[in-house]
């Protein structure tokens, strides 16, 4: 059955799938080689691409498939995975105040959908965000990631293992993009992320605390680290200022 939107909704609706196509190549490009990294570590076909579809988690993802290779158990990747996007919770809250719900299955919905570009995006948006608005941006988005994840795994089906094995790169590769326009705007996310990177080598080479429980320590020690020691920059205050807006 076709879905039936108002005039005004449905231009609302394609200008947020206008917005997303930006964020819809990004994500093709990179669950590409999710799909890829998922297939070269044991992950079926399937499971992979389900992952993708009910998640649209990114960098997460890249870390769950990690551990999964490097035989973590299943509760030490749910609460690393839990942790590293416990971030999409205040997103959500922010971005809540410019979005124009139409009832308690809108909000779950489009909860669902909020990403970092995502969020970028429509907090970056003037004035109030509609919910057809946001149903274009957050589903053609979805679409790049779940539409990548399978083309990904259709090429990993066919692809010599040495070249799947080299995919394993993309994890880091994944990580520095996020990384590094970050420390341009300040020393402090690069004294957290080595700190971080350093506690987490002490616990699992030094220490031999598995895998997925050395991120989940190392994750909780240099976060209340970093909000107990560093104040709010006039950065930070500004971005909060736009999601408010």
């Amino acid at each position: 059955m076709a879905l039936k939107i108002p005039a005004l909704e449905k231009d609302e609706f394609l200008d947020g799938v206008r917005s997303a196509l930006p964020i819809f190549i990004g994500y093709f490009t990179c669950s590409l080689a999710f799909g890829l990294l998922a297939v070269a570590t044991g992950v079926s076909p399937l499971l992979a691409i389900l992952f993708s579809a009910t998640n649209l988690t990114g960098a997460a993802q890249f870390m769950a498939i990690n551990l999964l290779g490097s035989g973590s158990a299943l509760g030490e990747i749910f609460v690393s995975v839990l942790l590293m996007n416990l971030r999409y919770f205040i997103m959500s809250m922010a971005i809540s105040r410019k979005i124009e719900f139409g009832g308690v299955k809108d909000r779950l919905m489009l909860a669902f959908g909020i990403t970092d570009e995502v969020f970028s995006v429509a907090s970056l948006r003037p004035g109030r965000v509609s919910r057809s608005f946001m149903l274009g941006l957050e589903g053609f988005s979805w679409l790049g990631w779940a539409t990548g994840t399978v083309a990904g795994v259709t090429l990993g089906s066919f692809l010599p293992k040495s070249l799947q094995d080299a995919m394993s790169g993309s994890l880091f590769a994944l990580f520095a993009a996020l990384l590094v326009p970050e420390i341009k705007k300040g020393h402090l996310p690069l004294v957290l992320a080595l700190s971080a990177g350093g506690l987490n080598m002490a616990l699992y080479y030094l220490w031999k605390v598995p895998a997925g429980w050395s991120i989940v320590i190392s994750m909780l020690v240099v976060t209340a680290l970093g909000a107990a020691l560093f104040e709010d920059t006039p950065d930070a205050e500004a971005e909060a200022e736009v999601a408010n807006a």
